[in-house]
């Protein structure tokens, strides 16, 4: 028994050294110190060769160039594993190396002639040929793979080879056979393109022609499919050319006699990126399909609302009338009902926000509200937007009450946080800027973008000019002004601003009473007075959150209201150049590749 367990400890003391040997030897491979590592892979190679340091062994020798000592390691393992095909490859590289080309290429290919259906060893081989630069024989690898097992795509392995070859069209079109064999992988394929179009910067267009040349082809050749003509949907997408993925769009709603789904979702698409008349177009397209349609009152009721954005969000205030009347003759033919709600509500926006029609509005939400059978998410819509023209007319308390039952009714909604984000913004209003820094901590988590992003940039406005030594008198006097903006009182609103620009000279507020004095005379078409004060923002404060913010929005004033198209691409390629990381990029870009004159599919751009 003593003699057993003297044996075991002998075993166990041996194991253990041998362990410690090797990992001592991998920490000098790691450091760089080969000739020390190969000294006890040696040693540790006298008694058995073992996959576990193989690797890091055979590495230190190549990287001393001992390609002899390491076409033996290689042939040794070989032997103890001769069906390990990754080790085959290793001997044909060595052979190779040491000038023995038949050899190599006989190694090669009986590694290739070796693979079975298991995928894990082909992908593995595949690798194996790639590590050592032998892309044509990992292609030849696929090929074989193909043909012992047809039932599995080997397409993403081959356009991983294309892609470490740098051949970016046969890596696409690899990419492409992926969807057309096996649909399901669209969205990983997706994933992959776009870290292509943005590894080379599609702003090159090098990359988006690549890719949309590929796309054509397909299309044409998979005309019973619609994942192609899809796809170069999305690639349209990707680039900001609406148009084209709209007329593409079309094209497939003709040709498969569809819904207009596909056309809705693109038309929700130009509206959050501002391109409203296009959105108008493709809501009209849906609406002459007729009544029967299933986005037929959705279709009317997003038209509506997209009129209401260019008028908020690109300055057009004319033909007010023209759109009320265009309201109450959609009303009259849709009817008030609960899948109309929607429409009654952006009518009491509109009727408030726009017309400044207090009364009227209040008295359609009153209507509204009273529909029996309302979903009450709807009923919920209708609450806050009652709220915000209860605080259009000064009746804070009432405005809190129906935001606060939003709140309750949706906690853990999106409705329920966008009550939350309306409720706090009264307290900045009021001034009560640690309460409205709590509850806008909370909101920063969001699962809506929109109203986290909000509520971060209420938050850093707060505390950004509310320092510990700072005075919180500035803070309330904007916040005020803030609230006057906000009820369209906006000449009261910039004497406000104005106030604290006379009293605190130098005040950290500066560029947001700058920026917000440019969108009142923005609002009341007072186009160089708001140029004025964004070109301040552009030189004085061009180091400040909103010097991008500021300096698009001149661009946009000189290119769509002043016609100085000099100007404004020297304004986008001043985002481009000097604000990476800006929001704006990829507007800026398209826009000033458009006046500059670029032909998007041939020339190599900024």
């Amino acid at each position: 028994m003593k003699k057993l367990l003297l044996l075991c400890m002998l075993v166990s003391t041996f194991v253990f050294s041998q362990s410690n040997q090797a990992q001592l030897a991998y920490q000098y491979y790691q450091n760089g110190q080969y000739d020390k590592a190969i000294a006890l892979y040696k040693e540790l190679n006298k008694k058995t060769i073992s996959p576990s340091y193989y690797a890091p062994y055979l590495s230190c020798l190549i990287n001393i160039e001992d390609y002899k000592e390491a076409e033996k390691l290689a042939s040794k393992i070989l032997k103890k594993y001769p069906k390990s095909l990754n080790y085959q490859v290793d001997l044909g590289f060595l052979q190779k190396k040491n000038g023995k080309q038949k050899k190599a290429k006989k190694t090669y290919h009986s590694a290739i002639e070796n693979i079975s259906k298991q995928v894990g060893q082909v992908i593995s081989l595949g690798n194996a040929f790639i590590l050592r630069k032998e892309y044509d024989l990992a292609l030849e690898t696929y090929q074989k793979a193909k043909a012992v097992n047809p039932t599995y795509p080997y397409d993403l392995q081959v356009a991983n080879v294309y892609k470490q070859m740098g051949d970016n069209e046969n890596m696409v079109a690899s990419y492409l056979r992926l969807i057309k064999n096996h649909p399901n992988q669209k969205q990983s394929v997706k994933n992959s393109l776009q870290i292509f179009l943005y590894n080379d910067g599609i702003e090159s267009t090098k990359n988006y022609n690549i890719l949309k040349k590929q796309l054509l082809k397909f299309v044409q050749k998979e005309n019973s499919s619609t994942d192609f003509s899809d796809m170069l949907i999305w690639l349209f997408m990707q680039n900001h050319q609406f148009e084209l993925a709209f007329l593409q769009a079309k094209a497939i709603d003709k040709r498969l006699r569809e819904n207009g789904e596909r056309i809705f979702d693109l038309a929700d698409i130009f509206l959050d990126n501002s391109y409203y008349n296009l959105a108008i177009d493709a809501f009209d397209y849906i609406i002459k399909k007729g009544e029967e349609n299933s986005f037929f009152i959705d279709a009317h009721i997003n038209k509506l609302y997209a009129y209401n954005l260019m008028i908020e969000k690109a300055g057009e205030q004319t033909d007010l009338e023209k759109l009320d009347k265009l309201y109450l003759e959609i009303i009259a033919k849709l009817g008030k009902n609960r899948n109309t709600i929607l429409l009654l509500s952006n009518y009491a926006h509109f009727k408030a926000f726009y017309q400044h029609n207090l009364s009227s509005a209040a008295t359609i939400l009153d209507e509204a509200m009273l529909i029996p059978q309302l979903r009450k998410s709807d009923l919920a819509e209708c609450k806050l937007e009652y709220a915000d023209i209860m605080l259009l007319t000064n009746k804070v308390w009432t405005a809190i009450l129906y935001y606060s039952q939003v709140e309750k009714s949706f906690k853990e909604n999106p409705l329920g946080h966008e009550a939350k984000l309306r409720r706090a913004k009264i307290a900045y209003f009021q001034g009560d800027f640690e309460w409205a820094q709590a509850q806008l901590d909370v909101l920063k988590a969001s699962t809506s973008k929109l109203i986290a992003n909000d509520a971060m940039h209420l938050s850093l406005l707060i505390t950004d000019n509310l320092g510990l030594d700072t005075s919180e008198i500035p803070m309330q006097i904007y916040a005020r002004a803030d609230l006057l903006f906000f009820q369209n009182r906006f000449s009261e609103s910039i004497i406000t601003l104005d106030s604290i620009l006379d009293i605190y000279k130098g005040h950290s507020l500066t560029d947001e009473i700058l920026f917000k004095k440019s969108k009142i005379y923005l609002k009341n078409s007072e186009i160089q007075k708001a140029v004025a004060m964004l070109e301040k923002i552009e030189t004085d404060f061009f180091y400040d959150i909103l010097a991008d913010d500021a300096i698009f929005t001149l661009a946009d004033i000189y290119q769509k209201k002043l016609k100085n198209m000099e100007k404004a691409k020297a304004l986008y390629e001043k985002i481009l150049l000097e604000y990476k990381g800006s929001i704006y990029t990829a507007e800026a870009r398209k826009r000033f590749r458009k006046l500059r004159g670029d032909n998007l599919e041939e020339k190599q751009t900024l």
